[in-house]
């Protein structure tokens, strides 16, 4: 017996670390699959959605209706984007300036407390030769290119995922029904594949909503103080809430540090970040908890070690993903009686393999 349990536990330890390995080489052909799906899950949850509205109301119409909506989104970002670039080019000579004053602060700064001992050219054409700063920002502007046309690419092949994942959506059930023939094991994994897609549907969709008012209320907060480029800015906070945790500061971290570079006024600074962490502040403690409950049903180390996790093994699209992934292997781990133990700690309550209605039944039920 003890010869088993340490076979069993060897192999688990194995398969881990192979599975790992995997993911991180296999990282540039998972990724825009792993995206298709989950922009597949939210386009057909908002069709549902506009479906459910009116009875009057066809899937195909909600469908082309919830594709369309998606579409003008992304025309949308591309042209905030593009916009916003022009904008910094044609005022570059501004932020140059403004940052050679507070390198220029800075250095008296550091000369009245003796932290440095000779005074240093901290002026645009000082920079440069004693870091290279043109070069440096020639390197950025192409690798900023490549990872935009990297980006876009990446679009091309996710659209052809998406694609083909709604037109193979109607065989999903009749390949269920040929995988297994028990009915029973039919059932469970019915059950199984309803409780991931509800636990995602229901996550991205109430942080659609959550990042949605946060970006308003944000937009307006710039808007009011004067920021350049403010509705670039709300999309970055828009995108930026997807990650948990540290999205969240870096969406107020990012447009207050633009602000420094912008405003000369430190009162302006100062409203603006007190401003943008309100907004944040409320938000993350009184509307948050209220609307987002126990969906992904995940502690929050749990939730910090998997954006580590998954950000080291697929970086940006591994922090936007890592929530969603962690559930969708705890709910799958809860299956198998060799690694319910791992989903059990990887859940907040010790039941991951439970929605809330069957929570709700269970403690209906009088104990013996």
């Amino acid at each position: 017996m003890k010869t088993d349990s340490t076979m069993r536990a060897s192999l688990l330890f194995i398969s881990f670390f192979l599975a790992i390995y995997s993911l991180y080489v296999m990282r540039d052909l998972i990724t825009p699959f792993a995206l298709a799906i989950f922009i597949w899950l939210i386009i057909d949850g908002f069709a549902r959605w506009i479906d459910n509205l009116s009875s009057k109301v066809p899937y195909w119409l909600a469908l082309t209706m919830a594709l369309l909506i998606v579409a003008l989104g992304l025309v949308g970002v591309v042209l905030i984007v593009a916009d916003t670039g022009i904008a910094i080019a044609n005022d570059r000579e501004i932020y140059t300036s403004r940052l050679t004053e507070i390198f220029a602060g800075l250095n008296d700064f550091l000369l009245r407390f003796d932290f440095i001992k000779d005074n240093v050219d901290l002026s645009a054409k000082g920079l440069d030769q004693r870091f290279g700063l043109v070069d440096a920002v020639e390197r950025g502007m192409l690798g900023f290119a490549s990872a935009v046309t990297g980006v876009l690419q990446n679009f091309i092949v996710i659209a052809i995922y998406v694609a083909f994942l709604f037109a193979a959506q109607s065989s999903f059930p009749k390949k269920m029904d040929d995988l297994f023939s028990d009915l029973n094991q039919r059932g469970q994994a019915g059950k199984v594949a309803m409780r991931i897609r509800h636990s995602i549907e229901k996550y991205l969709g109430v942080q659609t909503l959550l990042s949605l008012i946060q970006t308003i209320l944000s937009y307006i907060v710039m808007v009011s103080l004067g920021l350049d480029n403010a509705l670039f800015w709300a999309m970055v906070i828009f995108i930026l809430n997807y990650i948990p945790i540290v999205g969240g500061i870096l969406a107020v971290v990012m447009p207050i540090l633009f602000a420094v570079l912008q405003f000369e006024s430190g009162a302006q600074i100062g409203m603006l970040a007190g401003g943008l962490f309100l907004v944040q502040f409320i938000i993350n403690n009184t509307i948050q908890p209220k609307m987002m409950g126990d969906s992904m049903n995940m502690s929050a180390l749990v939730v910090v070690l998997a954006l580590v996790l998954w950000t080291a093994l697929w970086g940006g699209v591994g922090a936007f993903l890592s929530a969603p992934l962690t559930v969708i292997i705890m709910i799958i781990l809860a299956q198998f009686p060799t690694t319910r133990w791992i989903s059990v700690l990887l859940s907040a309550d010790g039941h991951p393999d439970m929605d809330e209605m069957d929570k709700m039944s269970a403690e209906a039920k009088p104990s013996m």
